[in-house]
């Protein structure tokens, strides 16, 4: 009786104008954090269960036994460490694939990074640090000055100075959407001058034969049924890449202010951005065919390469 029941209310459910889309929704909680992994989830501004945080380690702190969230997108690297340390989640795919670079300021005037220039990285000991330091050694670290996060970076884009340090500074390594803000700003001092010198994407492509970078990835708590929700997923992603208005078609209705603090950043500003040659970095790829890119990737990090009991 309970299962007709059931059936009976699932038939009701659905013919009162609830989508499939929304149903799956209603039963998968997900949390991720702002900026690009967010874009993915550019459907689910009206998704209760869909959750979004600025901050990584509040994130991080959600990948254990009681956590409510049955999908949690978080950095490979922090996922995956969390599951050797007895998290019980797997990983089941990687959403975005590297979205960083090294913009100049203008101030640099034979436009070529040198060790007596001056370079801001965000992050210190963490995925834009270490990623820096694989690509390019330690020939710069005499030039290096670190900022907390993107949006210090960012300021020091804008301004071409570090007002932590009082320096002038040259190069900034930064993330986008950041960096399309930044280099659009007409009020930075900055522009018109700073540009684009460096794709970090395609110069650990040239170092790896060809690997990608695995930035942010979903993790899956054991026992969750999460797959048509992450075909769905899938899906958008890929519609996304081939029409990137569809972000504005998705979000034009909800107010921007709204936008922002869900997503991290305006829907026009994530439209042009997926629009520049996929400057967000998105994509899907299922971690059990990816483990030869995901392990070359942890292992810059110093994290043991992983096999298929780790994925799902």
């Amino acid at each position: 009786m309970k299962n007709k029941l059931l059936v009976l209310a699932t038939i009701s459910l659905l013919s009162t104008g609830c989508s499939r889309v929304e149903f799956i929704e209603s039963t998968v909680k997900v949390i991720c954090p702002t900026g690009a992994p967010a874009v993915a989830f550019y459907n689910h501004a009206s998704d209760e269960n869909f959750e979004t945080n600025g901050a990584p380690a509040n994130i991080l702190s959600f990948l254990n036994a009681s956590s409510p969230y049955d999908v949690v997108v978080i950095d490979t690297v922090s996922g995956l460490k969390a599951i050797k340390n007895g998290a019980p989640y797997k990983m089941h795919s990687t959403i975005t694939f590297g979205n960083f670079f090294i913009a100049s300021t203008g101030n640099d005037e034979d436009e070529t990074m040198s060790s007596d220039d001056k370079i801001v990285l965000f992050g210190k000991n963490q995925t834009p640090d270490l990623l820096f330091h694989y690509i390019y050694g330690n020939q710069y670290d005499d030039a290096i000055e670190y900022v907390n996060a993107v949006t210090d970076a960012a300021s020091c884009l804008a301004s071409g100075k570090n007002v932590l340090t009082g320096s002038d500074v040259d190069y900034v390594f930064i993330a986008q959407p950041a960096l399309f803000s930044t280099l659009n700003n007409t009020n930075a001092p900055t522009y018109g001058k700073s540009a684009i010198a460096a794709n970090i994407q395609e110069l650990y492509k040239n170092k790896t034969n060809n690997k990608s970078i695995v930035q942010a990835s979903v993790f899956v708590k054991n026992g969750s049924n999460c797959d048509e929700y992450l075909e769905i997923l899938k899906s958008d992603i890929e519609t996304l890449l081939d029409f990137p208005t569809e972000v504005e078609t998705a979000l034009g209705s909800v107010d921007e202010d709204e936008v922002k603090a869900k997503y991290g950043v305006p829907a026009r500003i994530m439209k042009a951005v997926v629009a520049n040659n996929n400057g967000l970095g998105l994509g899907f790829k299922k971690a059990r065919d990816n483990l030869a890119d995901i392990n070359n990737f942890i292992n810059i990090f110093g994290l043991e390469g992983i096999n298929e009991d780790y994925v799902i």
